[in-house]
C-alpha cells in the first residue's frame, strides 16, 4: 500500500506538517509526491509523540468543521 520506511512517517498535508513543526516535531526530508509532481510529501520520524499529535491535530480539525 505504501513505501513508507520502517520507522518513518509520510504526511501529506502540507498545514498538518507545518501544525507538526510548531508542535516541536522534525522534518526528516521532502519528496515529490508520486501521484502528482504539484505536492510535497513531508516524512517525519515516527513515534509515539507524533502520532498523538496526528491524531490530536486531526480529531480537533473534523471537530472544528462541525461547527
Amino acid at each position: 500500500m505504501s513505501e513508507e520506511k520502517s520507522g518513518l512517517k509520510n504526511v501529506y498535508k502540507k498545514t498538518l506538517a507545518m501544525e507538526l513543526c510548531r508542535l516541536g516535531h522534525d522534518i526528516e526530508h521532502t519528496m515529490r509526491n508520486k501521484r502528482d509532481n504539484r505536492f510535497q510529501v513531508y516524512v517525519f520520524k515516527e513515534t509515539p509523540e507524533l502520532i498523538r499529535d496526528m491524531l490530536y491535530l486531526t480529531q480537533r480539525d473534523q471537530f472544528n468543521k462541525r461547527k
